[in-house]
């Protein structure tokens, strides 16, 4: 048990960047006071994700693959998670000015790239940790506690830093320092809570392995025998649902701004709620996980997120859609949770960084879609709800993908 609370603890440690940094609170304050106006913040935003994510795609496979040869996953999960801490804090530097613009997208992008690579790693432990009748509810535990520690980190930003008129440690709200200090808290946030998981990380003892085979090889012999076998067609599926769900996370926090005009105020009921729904939704996700299959509660999630999505482009008042987007948020976790149980039940201990990369690469290669045909789109039309509407497009195609693969 003490494992997985730890391994849960590293999830409630790293959202904190993803939640502060990447959806709601530095993404929005890029977009109003650093970009010229809120519709290019977006498409800016949306690129830099984009950019992130085909570099993720083209590392994460060879050095998980490099880590199963060596035995190095700890190392790496270390080394990644530090890098990605600094990167952080220099975002206190990003003021409000258009001159800031590029330093900040080039401190984002390269941050969320190390954060990126050090799931990869982190997922892999997952087999380590938890006994493979209950690899639901352990991946459903740990996704519920990163959901509560992304509501913790905003609560606390909100309250100290933003809903404040007495700011603490000499901080002034005179070009945005109040906002800007939320990178720093995100940073020791991440840092304290992620000690507990990687000093418990030793490296795995095991038999000499077979090391004349190459890395590119393997990979292909994952995914390829005479065609896209199982994991591959699973692995193109979740390349297209996970496109979707990453423009529906890194982009929701703008869309909310520009359409319903939310402040930052609005921005926390919507944070709390949709980490509340999705908190619900992954413990109850993890346990039909172990009865059912992963396959079967990815397809009803995906069901649940577009049918929610397509309400929400409709919907007027600011009431609905927090209605809808708290429904949003619990099918969020179930397709998360799932689709790495997946992988961790069709690949071998030995093969789980190796797997993990080529998850990576699944949710990476064309992850620059999602954000992109956002950013485009919403360019192009000068309407961000239809910028919105590709997202729903590509769970869609995702769905229709997965039905053909069969359940592990």
């Amino acid at each position: 048990m003490k494992k997985i609370f730890n391994f849960a603890l590293y999830d409630f440690a790293n959202s904190a960047f993803t939640t502060i940094i990447i959806t709601f609170i530095f993404s929005t304050y890029f977009a109003k006071q650093i970009a010229p106006n809120p519709v290019l913040g977006q498409s800016y935003w949306g690129w830099a994700i984009g950019i992130t994510g085909i570099l993720v795609a083209i590392a994460g496979p060879l050095i998980g693959g490099y880590a199963d040869k060596k035995n190095c996953t700890e190392l790496f999960i270390k080394l990644f998670t530090i890098i990605c801490i600094i990167l952080t804090s220099l975002l206190w530097f990003s003021k409000p000015t258009e001159k800031y613009l590029l330093y900040t997208l080039i401190i984002v992008a390269l941050a969320n790239f190390f954060y990126e690579l050090s799931l990869i790693f982190y997922n892999s432990i997952l087999k380590r940790i938890s006994k493979s009748e209950n690899l639901g509810k352990s991946s459903g535990f740990a996704f519920a506690f990163g959901y509560i520690g992304g509501i913790a980190i905003l609560i606390v930003c909100i309250k100290i830093f933003i809903d404040n008129d007495t700011l603490p440690f000499g901080l002034s709200k005179e070009n945005s320092e109040n906002i800007r200090a939320t990178s720093i808290l995100v940073a020791l946030w991440y840092l304290i809570f992620s000690i507990p998981f990687l000093i418990s990380l030793k490296k795995k003892v095991r038999n000499k392995i077979e090391t004349s085979v190459s890395n590119m090889k393997k990979i292909k012999d994952l995914v390829w025998n005479k065609g896209l076998n199982n994991l591959g067609k699973f692995l193109l599926a979740r390349m297209l649902y996970a496109d979707g769900l990453n423009a529906i996370i890194i982009m929701g926090g703008i869309f909310a701004v520009g359409v319903f005009n939310l402040e930052i105020k609005d921005l926390l009921v919507l944070s709390v709620l949709m980490n509340i729904t999705a908190f619900i939704g992954a413990i109850v996700g993890g346990y039909a996980n172990d009865r059912f299959s992963s396959k079967y509660v990815i397809i009803f999630s995906l069901l649940g997120l577009i049918l929610s999505s397509a309400i929400i482009l409709f919907i007027k008042t600011k009431i609905f859609f927090l209605i809808f987007a708290a429904i949003n948020g619990f099918f969020i976790g179930p397709v998360q949770s799932a689709s790495r149980v997946f992988i961790t039940k069709s690949i071998n201990e030995d093969n789980q960084a190796s797997g993990f990369g080529l998850f990576a690469l699944s949710g990476k290669l064309t992850s620059f879609i999602g954000p992109l045909l956002v950013s485009t789109i919403t360019y192009i039309s000068n309407s961000q709800r239809i910028g919105f509407s590709s997202a729903i497009i590509l769970l869609l195609i995702g769905l229709l993908i997965l039905l053909k693969v069969k359940k592990n």
